[in-house]
């Protein structure tokens, strides 16, 4: 199966309904269903338009993945769903089965959150959910500036999600050996936490989470700007080499 995450985790990118046709448009060729991770789908910032993959398509077998977690700003509760849109029943009744028995695998959600579900999902108000975005999106502004002054790393400004991915222009920091350095180091000299981007299979990036006050945004991006300062160096590591 092709896996797809839109909104994604990490750059919190929103794809474009031709992106999303082209990739209908292989697993079709290929004869694959799609998992769509669409848990962030409703963390999009104005401006940018998310698609449903289901609404897509006409053909292509799709197994539909989101909960409450993000949208509700609730991560500890791990309530989710899985939805199958299947026009042509090409799953038939074996996919059915093994999500079934899939459920019963796992340890559930617990009752009080169940019973709740019905009246969070009807009764919580549009504003709550605008409130949330709009936030976000200011937060993950006021990040993307930050970072952009700092000599050394290069944010990229996310279309949705909570989170932001910055690159590490690794040749300016000689003492640092790799992202993972990078990381431990800062959480070491001044107690601010990211994640190593190889995590996600992109190298040379840190990913940052955007849910906190902006008071507290910058002050992680000072402390992070006076960790750069003391590792960075305007003769890239290759000419350090040479001489």
């Amino acid at each position: 199966a092709i896996v797809i995450n839109n909104p994604s985790n990490p750059f919190g990118s929103v794809y474009s309904a031709e992106h999303l046709m082209a990739v209908l448009e292989v697993a079709k060729r290929h004869c694959v269903p799609i998992i769509a991770d669409e848990i962030y789908e409703h963390m999009v910032f104005p401006g940018h338009k998310y698609h449903p993959l289901a609404s897509l398509s006409t053909d292509v077998p799709i197994l539909s993945c989101s909960g409450i977690t993000k949208r509700f700003l609730v991560p500890g509760w791990r309530t989710g769903w899985v939805i199958i849109h299947d026009r042509n029943n090409i799953f038939g009744e074996e996919i059915r089965n093994g999500l079934r028995k899939l459920t019963m695998r796992f340890i559930g959600t617990n009752t009080l959150v169940q019973g709740a579900l019905p009246k969070i999902l009807s009764d919580t108000p549009e504003s709550f959910f605008s409130d949330t975005i709009n936030s976000l999106q200011a937060q993950a502004q006021l990040a993307f500036e930050l970072f952009s002054e700092i000599p050394g790393l290069k944010p990229s400004m996310p279309q949705g999600t909570l989170y932001m991915m910055v690159a590490i222009n690794m040749k300016r920091f000689p003492m640092i050996s790799s992202t993972l350095d990078f990381v431990q180091k800062l959480i070491t000299e001044e107690s601010v936490f990211s994640l190593p981007g190889d995590c996600f299979g992109y190298p040379n990036y840190i990913r940052v989470t955007t849910t906190i006050p902006m008071s507290e945004i910058q002050e992680a991006c000072q402390r992070i700007s006076l960790f750069c300062g003391r590792h960075y160096s305007e003769s890239p590591m290759d000419e350090q080499r040479q001489v």
